[in-house]
């Protein structure tokens, strides 16, 4: 695989978890992206020359070393990329096992937590460059969290949860900015969807509000990944 600054590099670790409306945000950017399929077998790159790098959700735990061995070369590379100042965002599981890979750590939640939630955004995220522009309300599905790593900003949380920070060149959030009706129903018909029914939300409810909050949701979220982009 040859890095070239000019790419983003994306890693995913679920079949059908893609980047959404953050990968309709690079197009739209006219930035060429890379992608590897780390559930798939596809080797991490040896370099981390990349313009930047996105580290993707899915239903495993970060700390699920075992069982996803996959992680633990995966970390070093997250933290060789922050020690680089290269630009990363992490979404979900990206967000937990950068945690773990810069200090933090990350483990099962005492509960689920799901929804279509607002963040309460602290001073730092209120300062920072890309959480000026969060959306209103996001999705958000999860089984596990975080403590923050050393030296990480804490920018939003839930009244559960911490759920974004800021360390360095990267930017993490629990939540799903980038998802909107589609990723719910997945999530329902996957290993881990039960965090929906788990936290006692409806997800035909959840569905159906995502549905018809997608235009404004997706319009916000463009706005949000943008900004992050704009910092590249």
């Amino acid at each position: 695989m040859t890095a070239t600054n000019d790419s983003i590099l994306v890693l995913h670790h679920s079949d059908g978890v893609g980047p959404g409306w953050l990968g309709e945000a690079i197009e739209a950017a006219k930035i060429d992206t890379v992608s590897v399929r780390l559930f798939a077998g596809d080797p991490l790159p040896d370099s981390i020359d990349w313009r930047a790098v996105v580290v993707l959700g899915g239903s495993m735990g970060a700390y699920e070393e075992v069982d996803y061995p996959h992680f633990v070369a995966e970390k070093r590379f997250l933290a060789k990329v922050v020690a680089a100042d290269v630009p990363l965002f992490g979404i979900c599981l990206g967000s937990q096992l950068l945690a773990d890979a810069l200090g933090g750590r990350a483990y099962k939640a005492p509960s689920p937590e799901a929804g279509l939630m607002a963040m309460t955004v602290t001073d730092a995220g209120r300062a920072d460059p890309v959480f000026a522009s969060l959306p209103d309300r996001v999705l958000v599905t999860h089984g596990d969290t975080f403590d923050l790593p050393p030296g990480a900003e804490l920018l939003a949380y839930t009244d559960g949860y911490q759920h974004a920070y800021r360390l360095g060149s990267a930017l993490a959030v629990q939540f799903h900015p980038e998802a909107g009706a589609d990723l719910a129903e997945l999530a329902v018909s996957r290993p881990g969807g039960g965090n929906i029914v788990a936290a006692g939300v409806d997800p035909k409810g959840l569905v159906a509000e995502l549905r018809a909050n997608e235009a404004s949701m997706r319009e916000q979220a463009l706005r949000f990944f943008g900004a992050w982009i704009d910092t590249l």
